[in-house]
């Protein structure tokens, strides 16, 4: 059975964060990118993905987040992965993401790094 999702987005500014909880699947991410739509409808331009407390990852939850690259690619703003377990980051290099976004260890380290964030 699949764990649920919880998704909380907040503007930290100039980042807008969407806190992700539980299993992003195909199950869950439609609510996923129901959120990543809002957002980046609303002209959000540097987007970060907590993903603290997320222990899975399917091929259609990756998709959300390439959706979320390429709509921050055409408004050149950013995309960061925050704080993935390591299954997920493993998920993330099986797919050959890890070369396309920017994975940081914490919050702090992309509040650090804010000013020359690469183009999603």
């Amino acid at each position: 059975m699949a764990q649920g999702l919880t998704v909380d987005v907040r503007e930290d500014e100039p980042f807008t964060i969407i806190e992700v909880s539980g299993e992003v699947d195909i199950d869950t991410a439609g609510q996923l990118r129901d959120a990543v739509t809002e957002v980046t409808d609303a002209g959000a331009d540097r987007l970060v993905f907590d993903l603290t407390h997320v222990g899975f990852v399917d091929s259609i939850g990756l998709g959300v987040f390439v959706l979320a690259r390429k709509k921050m690619k055409l408004r050149q703003g950013t995309v960061d992965i925050v704080a993935p377990t390591r299954r997920v980051v493993a998920i993330f290099t099986i797919a050959g993401l890890d070369e396309i976004f920017s994975i940081r260890s914490s919050l702090a380290a992309v509040f650090a790094g804010a000013d020359p964030a690469e183009p999603a």
